[in-house]
């Protein structure tokens, strides 16, 4: 009977296995999936005197194929991953959210509303004035003058007005995508706690549960840097930049969005309340562009609208209209956000004050100083032209755009090449199945044959008896 009873395990365990290889074959094509494989081991032996006598094989427990060193290494490097992608997204949507604003010269303005570049409207504003230098009395000249500086300061306003609206998009992704980190970490919780219920007693293995903790995983981290351990009792335990996020199935800590004092958003954990500021991950891009991206941004177009405003009213103040009138500034306004050329000259060209002496309509030397200051280096400008600090804020992008889209390319190659590592170790192979397969099939067949002999010798032994 004993030899039975091994029959009977033998099947048992080559059905197990024919059952294991048969889920694994059906995941073939689940790419977060690693195969399985069942453990075995002999089976008690029996004491026969001087004899001893095995009783067969069966099942120890059912593994999973994983190297945990590698999924933290993946882990880590989609934490970068996603910081790039995030970067590369907003350094994108400012390119196309600005248009020919970031366009030095205007190129394709017909596709963006007819708006012309910032460093072209300088240039008209300089021709112009160049215009009223030559004839200081022509009534045109001061028109055409004078429309030129509305068109500069309404596209110094438009930039300003755009970033403004991608600070507001920014700030809408950004609570999006915390509200998305929050669901993972609960989803990480939840999973937990339904492993724990699973193993409890340590007879199963939660091995597909697995899988979705470590897909979980792995999308937080394209959200945050991560720290992913276990403790004595094997829960796992999950920390971001020291902060305890979740311990097994208890969740700690979950992040909110705060309002800073300059409008920039912040990132708290809650209920500690402490500050988060996180260097990968697609939150710390997105925090990356609203809060430095686009701060250099408006403080490089504020700086290049205040000192034009605070240089060419200083001289402008200083000079006579055609009656000789004179107190009236050129431009008003604080910064780019509201810049603009006043109105009372834009009515009256006349009182534009282009001499700089009583009684001498003709005489162009305040209009002449305007000049060399426009095309002169600025000390706040870190002595550079305006056109030329306009040029360089473009140039930045770009060299930003540039440098994120390579580095993004080379940061996903190195994540394929971990994971095409991993499915080396983790993935199913359809040729290793098959062979697995054709393993148990023939080891089921030679249990089920052992066991159909003894059925038979049982029964001669039985008919022997008659």
């Amino acid at each position: 009977m004993g030899t039975l009873g091994m029959g009977q395990r033998a099947l048992q365990t080559q059905m197990k296995g024919l059952e294991l290889t048969g889920h694994n074959l059906a995941n073939v094509n689940n790419p977060n999936f690693s195969r399985q494989r069942i453990e075995v081991a002999s089976t008690y032996q029996v004491e026969a005197g001087q004899d001893s006598q095995g009783t067969g094989v069966g099942m120890v427990s059912v593994q999973q194929v994983r190297d945990q060193i590698l999924d933290a290494q993946i882990r880590s490097e989609k934490s970068v991953t996603g910081f790039l992608e995030s970067r590369l997204t907003g350094l994108e949507y400012i390119q196309a959210g600005m248009g020919s604003v970031l366009n030095p010269f205007g190129q394709g303005a017909a596709e963006n509303g007819g708006a012309s570049g910032l460093n072209a409207l300088f240039s008209d504003l300089i021709g112009t004035m160049h215009d009223v230098s030559g004839d200081p009395t022509s009534r045109t000249s001061r028109h055409m003058f004078l429309d030129a500086a509305d068109a500069l300061t309404s596209q110094l306003r438009n930039m300003d007005g755009q970033i403004s609206d991608l600070e507001v998009r920014w700030d809408e992704e950004l609570s999006s995508r915390v509200d998305e980190t929050n669901q993972v970490i609960s989803q990480i919780a939840a999973l937990n706690q339904s492993i724990q219920k699973a193993e409890r007693g340590g007879s199963h293995s939660a091995n597909d549960l697995r899988d979705q903790r470590v897909k979980a995983l792995e999308t937080l981290s394209t959200m945050l840097p991560t720290n992913v351990s276990t403790d004595a009792n094997g829960r796992l335990l999950l920390q971001v930049n020291g902060i305890s996020v979740v311990e097994g199935e208890t969740l700690i800590s979950n992040l909110t969005v705060q309002s800073g004092a300059q409008g920039a958003p912040s990132l708290n954990w809650q209920p500690g309340g402490d500050a988060f500021v996180p260097a990968e991950g697609r939150l710390g891009g997105i925090l990356e562009v609203r809060g430095s991206v686009l701060s250099e941004m408006r403080s490089d177009i504020n700086a290049l609208a205040e000192d034009l405003m605070q240089t060419l009213n200083q001289i402008h103040d200083q000079g006579f209209a055609l009656d000789d009138s004179n107190g009236r500034s050129l431009f008003q306004g604080n910064n780019a956000s509201d810049i603009r050329v006043n109105k009372e000259l834009l009515d009256h060209p006349e009182w534009l004050q282009a001499s700089n002496s009583v009684g001498e309509p003709g005489n162009n030397e305040t209009i002449a100083a305007m000049i060399s200051a426009i095309e002169s280096p600025r000390e706040a400008l870190g002595e550079r032209t305006y056109i030329e600090a306009h040029a360089d804020m473009v140039a930045r992008v770009g060299r930003t755009l540039q440098s994120t889209r390579t580095a993004l390319e080379d940061q996903q190659a190195m994540e394929s090449l971990m994971e095409r590592q991993r499915d080396s170790i983790s993935g199913v192979s359809l040729d290793e199945e098959m062979t697995q397969l054709v393993k148990y099939q023939r080891a089921f067949e030679a249990s089920a044959r052992l066991v159909t002999i003894v059925d038979d010798m049982l029964s001669t032994v039985l008919t022997m008896g008659r």
